[in-house]
């Protein structure tokens, strides 16, 4: 009597076990077809970011502003009194390293002209002082 009770149970028993299973693996392979369905496909998505008539250049600065990826800010070079608009692109690892910069094509080459750029939040409105000709020294008697 006692191994009729138990044959009965381990019939129900096997029967959950297999239907469980079966919804398991009803419930993966779902997941999965809907991940292949609805992944975006990366290789297909290449843009560049740089826009048109801007280069990608790494300068050596200062950052005299807090870093963010892509914002406008103003290279300046005071001993060459020039400034550079840009966009700041991505932080150096070490204190003391190159900042990657996007600049005007036309204006890239004064980069590479000057160093040791300072880079500070975009200013519409800063000037440089006009440079004075001739000695600019007083003599005191």
């Amino acid at each position: 009597m006692n191994s009729k009770i138990t044959g009965t149970l381990l019939n129900k028993n096997t029967k959950t076990k297999i239907w469980w299973l079966k919804l398991a693996i009803a419930i993966i392979l779902s997941n999965i077809f809907f991940f292949v369905l609805f992944s975006k496909d990366e290789k297909n998505e290449v843009i560049s970011s740089i826009p048109n008539g801007w280069v990608e250049i790494q300068v050596r600065a200062e950052l005299l502003t807090s870093f963010q990826s892509r914002k406008k800010v103003l290279l300046l070079h005071r001993e060459g009194r020039r400034k550079i608009e840009a966009m700041l692109e991505t932080s150096p690892m070490e204190p003391e390293g190159r900042f990657t910069v996007l600049v005007k094509e036309s204006e890239a080459e004064a980069l590479l002209k000057y160093e040791n750029w300072e880079i500070i939040p975009y200013l519409k409105t800063i000037r440089f002082f006009p440079k004075k000709n001739g000695v600019s020294h007083e003599i005191r008697y």
